[in-house]
């Protein structure tokens, strides 16, 4: 092994490998980023508000229980339907994004069950969307239709974070932009693709 010309004492080597860490974000444990929220005007209208120790309160509490412990599965995605009468039943659903572990997934999950009850009280429904994740919650089954589009500026929720993986999506950018243009060279395949982390160009 070639001598340093400079040896950095072991102290100095510790102290220097801490601070480097300290700069490393911790991504697993760190609260999610709050994007939006959509509840009901609780004050407005009682008939979408649930009473504290109701049987929907206990069937609500159930639903985050199973949504928050099923968050690790693989496919980033569960729906949950807890109690058997039609006046108290909760139906809820998570989704998480598809380029974040099981782990964070879960943080999320947990996280918003938490979240959206404090930031709704006594909400029958309520949806709450987070980078990483969506959680959403109500007396009224959400299947098979998807009812609720949040209306932020046109539409559109727009991520202001750096992507997670910058190198694999300007691959798939890139990719997907060629192949763009030789449909169009051949008068176009019909063929329509995603650019979204969950998707997989096709070979």
């Amino acid at each position: 092994m070639a001598n340093l010309p400079h040896k950095m004492p072991r102290k100095a080597l510790f102290v220097h490998s801490i601070c480097l860490l300290s700069l490393i974000p911790i991504i697993e444990g760190a609260d999610p980023i709050f994007r939006f929220i959509e509840c009901p005007n609780t004050t407005l209208s009682t008939t979408s508000t649930y009473a504290r120790n109701s049987p929907y309160q206990t069937n609500l509490d159930y639903l985050f229980s199973i949504l928050s412990s099923s968050s690790t599965i693989s496919t980033g995605f569960y729906n949950f339907v807890a109690g058997r009468s039609p006046t108290n039943v909760a139906y809820g659903l998570f989704l998480c994004r598809g380029d974040i572990s099981p782990a964070v997934c879960q943080d999320c999950v947990v996280y918003a069950s938490r979240d959206v009850v404090n930031k709704c009280p006594w909400s029958k429904w309520a949806t709450i969307w987070y980078d990483e994740c969506m959680l959403r919650y109500s007396n009224v089954s959400m299947t098979p239709s998807v009812s609720f589009v949040p209306e932020l500026r046109g539409g559109l929720m727009w991520n202001l974070q750096n992507a997670t993986n910058a190198s694999r999506l300007h691959e798939v950018l890139g990719e997907n932009g060629k192949r763009g243009e030789e449909g169009w060279e051949r008068g176009g395949a019909g063929e329509e693709e995603d650019a979204t982390p969950q998707s997989s160009p096709k070979p």
